[in-house]
């Protein structure tokens, strides 16, 4: 049967939104053109790089849930001994874009303190590299072997913070202003 026009368009335009949903944010302030065109120009560069990390222990990406942009495979608790900020985002998603200045702030805020920083997307390698060059961004961009449903993570942008043994410590939905004093206090669990 086939529905009436304003029907048939309402249903598709209600079905869109909702398929948008999971990249849309309530905490979001800034909903403005410039935060869709945002880049990382100015922003501070943190210097342990998740390269240099799993360089020494890296296995086949095939085998695990993360791989660094230059194919090295790794898991979280290859990072024990450190607390991780694991970002979930995506490069068509306008909430992700406009919290990665934020999460390159509070990584640099943070680095002393033991912290590392992962934005794990699930698109392909090349893909998040060539986004991360157009837009200057700098940071532990990794990709997410598999697709975000397979691995639990139902929306974009999401965060987990895992403890320094690799235990989730806390997780947060949405985007964040990440370098604000109340989201650095609820990093460090204060």
């Amino acid at each position: 049967m086939k529905m009436p026009f304003p029907i048939s368009l309402a249903f598709k335009l209600i079905t869109a939104s909702l398929l948008l949903a999971g990249c849309n944010s309530e905490n979001s302030t800034d909903t403005g053109m410039d935060a869709l065109l945002a880049t990382g120009e100015n922003l501070p560069v943190v210097e342990t790089s998740i390269t240099s990390l799993v360089a020494e222990f890296a296995r086949d990406p095939s085998a695990t849930k993360f791989q660094d942009l230059q194919g090295n495979g790794f898991e979280i608790e290859d990072l024990q001994g450190k607390k991780v900020f694991l970002n979930y985002w995506a490069t068509w998603c306008a909430p992700c874009i406009r919290e990665i200045p934020a999460i390159a702030r509070a990584a640099a805020e943070l680095e002393d303190e033991n912290y590392i920083f992962l934005l794990a997307s699930d698109e392909s390698a090349d893909i998040i590299s060539n986004f991360i060059e157009d837009r200057e961004f700098s940071g532990n961009f990794v990709k997410l072997n598999g697709f975000f449903g397979g691995h639990g993570i139902d929306a974009v942008p999401s965060s987990i913070l895992y403890d320094e043994n690799s235990q989730m410590m806390k997780s947060w939905a949405g985007s964040f202003e990440w370098d604000s004093p109340e989201m650095l206090a609820a990093l460090r669990d204060e």
